[in-house]
């Protein structure tokens, strides 16, 4: 582990004009700062892998095949190096210097610390668009219905770790698809993990409305998954500790 170095993870697909601009804009944003940027391509079949190694990224993980964001974060954050680790989404819809909320509370007594939209104090520009609006808030309550837990967002795309719960967590964790945000939060809280809530400004970018149905399929599948490994005792967890 470097000290006071910030890994940022950027889960890659099909992404080399946006991995082309994330990589210096990460760096740009974060000038001043001993930064360590990992990109890792989930399987891409366009040039996602040279585009990131020309852009400058420190460290690029190139999947066999596509396996899913959560399997893509997993892969990233076994290989940082840095004191405080981070994932952000490679559209860069939350602006990376956002990241340095991140790492102050990580700095602070967090274990975890996540980006919420929801937060009173985030802003949201534009709006994302009436079916994706609708099928978060859906996803939200079915996501607090299915796996109980007290975040109002559990799927922003900007989350930090510190090294050890990062390691408790993604030693455990199952889910390779966008679920996987709800599990490693749920996880979080069984093991007695401090977990500290950030507003972001987050800046909406096009994407299909027909490609996120049977991803919010998926995802509600997922959930249902990680409530039955719970109940089945799959995770192997202890109590969390006291105090």
């Amino acid at each position: 582990m470097n000290r006071d170095r910030i890994s940022v993870v950027l889960p890659a697909y099909e992404s080399a004009v946006l991995v082309a601009e994330a990589v210096p804009k990460v760096r740009s944003d974060l000038m001043g700062r001993d930064v360590e940027i990992i990109v890792v391509d989930d399987g891409s079949s366009d040039d996602t892998t040279i585009v990131a190694r020309e852009a400058g990224a420190d460290q690029v993980i190139r999947l066999d095949e596509n396996q899913g964001k959560g399997a893509a974060v997993r892969e990233g954050l076994r290989s940082a190096t840095g004191e405080y680790l981070v994932f952000t989404d490679v559209d860069l819809a939350y602006e990376p210097v956002q990241i340095l909320n991140i790492v102050e509370l990580l700095a602070g007594d967090a274990d975890i610390a996540v980006g919420s939209r929801r937060h009173f104090a985030s802003a949201n520009t534009p709006t994302a668009g009436w079916i994706r609006d609708c099928g978060s808030w859906v996803f939200n309550r079915l996501t607090r219905l299915i796996v109980p837990n007290p975040f109002l967002d559990t799927q922003c795309g900007l989350k930090g770790f510190t090294p050890e719960a990062a390691r408790q967590i993604f030693g455990k964790a199952k889910i390779d698809g966008f679920a996987f945000d709800v599990e490693l939060l749920f996880l979080a809280r069984k093991m007695g993990l401090v977990v500290a809530e950030t507003p972001v400004t987050l800046r909406h970018v096009e994407q299909s409305s027909v490609r996120f149905i049977p991803q919010a399929a998926r995802m509600l599948w997922d959930l249902v998954r990680v409530r039955w490994w719970a109940i089945m005792g799959a995770y192997n967890l202890k109590a969390p500790r006291s105090g």
